[in-house]
């Protein structure tokens, strides 16, 4: 009898482990899009390896240092239609874990016959400087939507606008500042903003 129970449950265990594999490996089916995985196209790894923002950061760089400071849970990458300007390469994320696929947010490149690539969606356009101020642009949207828990500190500090250089140097650089907006008078104009 205890041989029949112990047969019955490894075979069940086997079955849950074997399943568990199977739904979480690429090759099966949550791995699965639209049958095209990122290994499998040369248009997804060229835009990968050849896009890079002014500071010289590529896509998937500045989408990991995003997902640290905003609302913003990569989805993945597929190959979209083709165009007569080029073929467009999407990347789908979501600002949170649990929205559906109607609640993804994408951003597009468009990869020009002469090999050029640009990005066409106009909100990811701040991408293009940077991942900082991709950063800002999303968390801005965060707070104009009146979402929870936006990351407010990242959005008040000075240093995350050292993309943008002015004649006197880092637009986040106080020295650069004149003397009458140094921080002490940058912190006390944030805390009236908040």
């Amino acid at each position: 009898m205890i041989d029949r129970r112990v047969l019955w449950f490894c075979l069940g265990l086997g079955l849950c482990v074997g399943l568990g594999v199977w739904f979480i490996l690429p090759g099966g089916l949550a791995g699965k899009s639209d049958g095209v995985r990122t290994s499998d196209n040369p248009l997804i790894d060229k835009v990968k390896s050849t896009w890079r923002a002014q500071d010289g950061e590529r896509a998937e760089q500045i989408f990991s240092k995003v997902s640290k400071v905003a609302h913003f849970i990569p989805r993945g990458w597929e190959v979209g239609q083709k165009t007569h300007s080029g073929e467009r390469v999407i990347f789908s994320w979501a600002k949170h874990r649990a929205h559906q696929a109607k609640e993804e947010y994408t951003v597009t490149w468009e990869v020009a016959p002469d090999g050029a690539t640009k990005i066409v969606a106009p909100y990811a356009k701040p991408m293009e400087l940077g991942w900082q101020a991709f950063a800002l642009s999303l968390i801005a949207d965060e707070v104009t939507n009146d979402e929870s828990s936006v990351n407010r500190r990242f959005l008040h500090n000075p240093a995350n606008f050292n993309f943008v250089t002015t004649a006197q140097g880092k637009l986040g650089d106080p020295s650069a500042w004149p003397l009458h907006y140094r921080r002490a008078d940058w912190n006390a104009l944030l805390a009236d903003n908040r």
